[in-house]
C-alpha cells in the first residue's frame, strides 16, 4: 500500500511540474501580453537554439540524477546519491538553467514579449526561491561533507595562485553581463535593426566616439595581471555587481539608462567608466607597478575621449556611485549587519503610570507616516482619507491575524504580515462605501508597502520577531542580549548568532519597491501592480522564512507555515496580473489634507504597536 502511495504521489509529482507549471506559465505569457509595453524580440533562429540546450540539459541531468544518484530529479523524493558528474559538473542546478534556456528559447521563437519580460524573470526568481529557500538548505543536511566546484564557477576567495582557467571564467561572466546589458540597453531606449551585424562588423574606429571599445580592452586585459585567486575572485564579484546594478536600472528605468547609451557600431562592447576604475583599483592592488601602467593609460582614455564628451556629468557621476557600491559591497555590508546587531539591542521604554511607550514604535510609526505621505501624494487630489482608512483596516488585521496564528500568554498583541494582506479586502470595501476608486488605492499602496515593510523592520529587530535561525558564519549572523527581546525571552537564543532576517527582508524590500514605482510611474495598472507586488514579496518571503528561527512557526510538509503562505501569495498574484483593468493616469499633488492624515496614521500606528499597559493580562494589553 506505502509503495502504491509513493507511485502515486511520484506520478502527480511529474505531472505537475513537467507538464502543469509549464502550461499554466504559456497561458499566463498569452493573457498577460497585451499589458506589457516592452519591446518583443523575434529570433527563431536563437531560439531554437536555446530550446535544443535546454532540452539536453534538462535529459541529461535527469538521467545523472537516475543513474548516479538513485533517485529522482524531485524535491519530494530526493536522490539518495551526492551526484557530481556530467551536467552536474558544468552547473550546479542544470535542470533548472536548462528550463530557462528552454523557456527563453520558447518566448524568442514565439516573439512573445510578456513571456520574455515578466513570465520569464518571475521564474527565474521563483527557482532561485526554491533553492535559496529550501534545496541549498536540504542538500546541506542530507550531504554536510559533499561539494561540488563546477567548471564555470568563479574562483575560490582564497590567496592562491591563479590560472589561466581563472581568469578566461571571470572574463566569460564579466564579458556576458556586460553583453546582455548593453543590448537590453539599447533595445528598449534605442533599438537597432541588425544586432549580430554590428556585432561582428566591429566598425571601431569609424570615429573617436568609438574609442569606447578602448575601455573593453582596458578591462579584458586587467585579470591577466591579477595573480592570485582572491583578487581575481573580488574583481569579479565587483564588476558583476556593477554590472548588474546598470541591468536593474535599464529594466526599471530605461530613460536613466539611456545617459549610458553608446554608439551604434560595436554598442555590444561598450564598456561603462566604473568598470575602468574597478580594474584599476584591483591592478593597484596586485602591485603598485601595475597599477601605475594602467593608471597612465586610465588616464590617456579618459584625456582622449573627454573632448568628445564621451563622459558627461551625469553618467559620470553615475559611474563613480557604481563604483563605491561595487567595491565596497562587503564594507556596506558589514555596516548594515553591525548596525542591524545595534538596533536589536537597542530597546528603549518610558513608563508613564500603566502605560508604557517603547522605542520600536517610533519606527513603524514613521513607516506608516512615510507611506500614506507618498501613497497620498502619488495618488493625486482627494484620496488622503481614504488611504488613512484603508491603512488602519489593514494593521488591525494584521493584529487579530496574528492573535489567531500566535496569540498566548506571552504574546499578548502580536502582529502579522499576512493579516494585513487579509485586511486589504476588508479595506477595499470599506474605501468602496466611501465612493472611492478601491484600484488606485490598491495600485499605489503596493508601490509604498515595500518600503514602509522595511522601515517597519527595523521594529522586528528591536522587538525580536521575525528573527533568525542559529549560524556559524560570524560575516552574517547578528547576536541578540537584551532581555526584552523575543530572542531572548520567548526563543532562549540569547548571546547566539543568528541569522539577520529582518535586515534580509530591507533588502529585498527596498528593490521589490523601486521595481514597483517604476510600473507606477510607467502607468501599468494598479491590478498589475498589486499582482507583482504579491509575486516579489512572496518569493522574498519564501527565502526569509527558511532562514528564521521563531520556536512558535508550524512546520508542515518539511515547509514553514508561511512558505506555503508565500507560494499561495505568488499564485494569487499572478492571477492578479491576469485581471485587465483600465489605467487611470493620476497627478502627483500635495495637499495639507494628505500631511494631516499621514501624521494621524502614523500616530495611530505608533500607539497599536509601540504603547501598550505591561500591568494588565487581557487581550491586545501588552507587546511583551
Amino acid at each position: 500500500m506505502k509503495n502504491k502511495v509513493s507511485l502515486i504521489g511520484k506520478i502527480l509529482y511529474s505531472i505537475c511540474f513537467l507538464i502543469i507549471i509549464p502550461m499554466l506559465l504559456l497561458f499566463w505569457a498569452g493573457v498577460t501580453e497585451e499589458l506589457i509595453s516592452y519591446p518583443a524580440i523575434h529570433a527563431p533562429v536563437v531560439g531554437g537554439g536555446l530550446i535544443s540546450i535546454g532540452v539536453v540539459l534538462m535529459l541529461s541531468a535527469m538521467f545523472y540524477l537516475k543513474r548516479y544518484g538513485k533517485g529522482l530529479p524531485m524535491n519530494a523524493y530526493p536522490p539518495t546519491t551526492f551526484v557530481k558528474g556530467g551536467p552536474f559538473k558544468l552547473f550546479k542546478h542544470p535542470i533548472y538553467w536548462g528550463f530557462v534556456f528552454l523557456l527563453i528559447g520558447y518566448f524568442l521563437l514565439t516573439g512573445s514579449a510578456s513571456g520574455l519580460w515578466l513570465v520569464t524573470p518571475v521564474t527565474i526568481l521563483s527557482i532561485m526561491a526554491l533553492i535559496w529557500g529550501y534545496e541549498k538548505l536540504d542538500l546541506e543536511k542530507r550531504f554536510p561533507t559533499e561539494s561540488i566546484q563546477t567548471l564555470l564557477a568563479l574562483p575560490p576567495n582564497r590567496p592562491e595562485h591563479a590560472h589561466f582557467k581563472d581568469r578566461l571564467i571571470c572574463l566569460l561572466w564579466i564579458v556576458a553581463m556586460l553583453v546582455l546589458t548593453n543590448y537590453l540597453t539599447q533595445l528598449l531606449v534605442n533599438p537597432v535593426l541588425s544586432v549580430v551585424e554590428k556585432f561582428f562588423a566591429l566598425e571601431i574606429f569609424k570615429g573617436k566616439q568609438d574609442l569606447w571599445f578602448l575601455n573593453f580592452v582596458f578591462v579584458m586585459m586587467v585579470p591577466f595581471f591579477i595573480a592570485r585567486k582572491d583578487l581575481l575572485w573580488r574583481w569579479s564579484i565587483s564588476g558583476l555587481v556593477g554590472i548588474s546594478l546598470t541591468l536593474f536600472i535599464t529594466l526599471t528605468f530605461p530613460d536613466v539608462a539611456a545617459t549610458y547609451l553608446p554608439s551604434e557600431s560595436a554598442f555590444l562592447l561598450r564598456t561603462p567608466l566604473y568598470m575602468i576604475f574597478i580594474s584599476l583599483l584591483f591592478a593597484a592592488r596586485q602591485s603598485k607597478r601595475i597599477g601605475i601602467i594602467f593608471g597612465m593609460l586610465a588616464s590617456v582614455l579618459i584625456f582622449i575621449q573627454w573632448p568628445d564628451h564621451s563622459f558627461d556629468l551625469l553618467p559620470l557621476l553615475g559611474s563613480i556611485l557604481i563604483f563605491i557600491l561595487a567595491v565596497g559591497i562587503f564594507h556596506i555590508w558589514e555596516l548594515l549587519r553591525k548596525g542591524s546587531e545595534t538596533i536589536a539591542n537597542s530597546w528603549h521604554e518610558w513608563r508613564f503610570g500603566k502605560i508604557r511607550i517603547i522605542n520600536h514604535g517610533f519606527y513603524v510609526g514613521f513607516a506608516a507616516f512615510f507611506s500614506i505621505f507618498l501613497s497620498g501624494y502619488l495618488a493625486g487630489k482627494g484620496y488622503a482619507w481614504a488611504i488613512l482608512v484603508f491603512a488602519i483596516t489593514v494593521i488591525v488585521f494584521s493584529a487579530i491575524w496574528a492573535q489567531v496564528i500566535e496569540g498566548s500568554e506571552k504574546l499578548k498583541r502580536p502582529y502579522g504580515y499576512y493579516g494585513a494582506l487579509v485586511g486589504i479586502i476588508f479595506g477595499s470595501v470599506a474605501v468602496w462605501f466611501m465612493g472611492y476608486d478601491v484600484w488606485v488605492i490598491i495600485g499605489v499602496v503596493s508601490v509604498v508597502m515595500p518600503w514602509a515593510q522595511g522601515i517597519g523592520r527595523l521594529r522586528c529587530l528591536i522587538n525580536g520577531c521575525c528573527h533568525g535561525s542559529k549560524t556559524d558564519n560570524t560575516t552574517i549572523g547578528i547576536r541578540y542580549f537584551h532581555f526584552r527581546s523575543r530572542v531572548c525571552g520567548l526563543s532562549d537564543l540569547k548571546g547566539k548568532l543568528l541569522h539577520p532576517t529582518p535586515l534580509y527582508a530591507i533588502i529585498w524590500l527596498f528593490f521589490v519597491g523601486i521595481v514597483l514605482l517604476s510600473l507606477w510611474i510607467h502607468n501599468f495598472s494598479s491590478s498589475f501592480i498589486f499582482g507583482l507586488y504579491l509575486i516579489l514579496t512572496g518569493i522574498g518571503r519564501f527565502v526569509e522564512e527558511a532562514y528564521r528561527g521563531e520556536v512558535q512557526t508550524l512546520i508542515l510538509k518539511g515547509l514553514r507555515l508561511y512558505q506555503w503562505t508565500a507560494i499561495a501569495s505568488v499564485l494569487i498574484g499572478i492571477l492578479m496580473t491576469m485581471v485587465h483593468q483600465n489605467t487611470v493616469v493620476h497627478t502627483s499633488e500635495f495637499t495639507w489634507q494628505i500631511l494631516l492624515a499621514a501624521l494621524i496614521g502614523g500616530l495611530f500606528t505608533t500607539f497599536a504597536m509601540g504603547v501598550d499597559f505591561p500591568d494588565s493580562n487581557a487581550r491586545f494589553s501588552r507587546l511583551v
